[in-house]
């Protein structure tokens, strides 16, 4: 894509939100912010919608209690940067917490996304007046083929308020395009970890991200070995081929 053709898909996204932010009568806009590129990218495009129209905006970030160190630290940074409001959310209790009650989370019982992530945002939505509020995210359709279905406007369903993906057909190269376009900071942590995680949750992690956790962040993973240990049913973290996988092993 040349500079014309993406600054012409800049600028059409730009008044697609625009239009959604106006004909919905939006008042306030909460653009989730996990610390990763994609919600980087529609952080700083919500920024550039609500100074158009003269709009409230605020970042969300959910510390899930499991994110990678460092990570809580570049959200706070960079949303200081760029003179936008931080509100950071918590869960009721603690991943090793509930890990203690239910075992470790895994793809067929993925307990860990509603209790560490949803529910927070949750509880913050029903305490705010949501009618003019637009939930924003980086959610992308490339992601998965899960996300392809994903309508790009809708009403969300936890939260009971209108919720836009600004960049959903954008590709992984626009993204970073975008951010260098515009000069952002982008996370450092992305120098040793493929994705930003922001929640170290088992569920869809490998051996190979626990051997860079248990290399790069020693601490955080002698939590995990812990929280195994101390499992009566004899749980791992792990799943590989269907077979357990346990931390103490690696």
């Amino acid at each position: 894509m040349s500079t014309i053709d993406f600054q012409g898909r800049v600028a059409e996204t730009l008044n697609s939100f625009t239009e959604v932010a106006k004909s919905n009568g939006i008042e306030s806009i909460y653009a989730l912010f996990s610390g990763g590129r994609d919600s980087l990218v529609a952080l700083h495009l919500s920024k550039l919608v609500s100074e158009r129209l003269k709009i409230g905006l605020k970042a969300l970030h959910v510390d899930t209690t499991i994110s990678t160190p460092g990570n809580l630290e570049y959200v706070q940074e960079t949303c200081s940067s760029l003179q936008i409001e931080l509100i950071v959310l918590k869960p009721r209790c603690d991943f090793f917490c509930l890990v203690g009650r239910w075992g470790f989370p895994t793809a067929t019982r993925r307990w860990c996304c509603y209790h560490l992530k949803i529910e927070p945002l949750k509880r913050f939505f029903e305490k705010i007046d949501t009618s003019r509020a637009l939930v924003v995210d980086g959610i992308r359709a490339g992601e998965s083929w899960r996300r392809r279905s994903f309508p790009k406007l809708g009403i969300h369903k936890h939260f009971n308020c209108l919720n836009y993906h600004p960049i959903f057909e954008w590709t992984r190269e626009e993204v970073l395009r975008y951010i260098e376009m515009h000069g952002l900071r982008e996370n450092p942590l992305y120098r040793k970890l493929p994705r930003v995680a922001e929640c170290w949750c088992t569920a869809y992690k490998t051996v190979r991200q626990f051997t860079i956790l248990k290399k790069e962040w020693p601490e955080l993973y002698e939590k995990f070995l812990e929280a195994e240990a101390n499992l009566k049913t004899g749980g791992s973290a792990l799943f590989k081929n269907r077979r357990k996988i346990y931390l103490r092993d690696l």
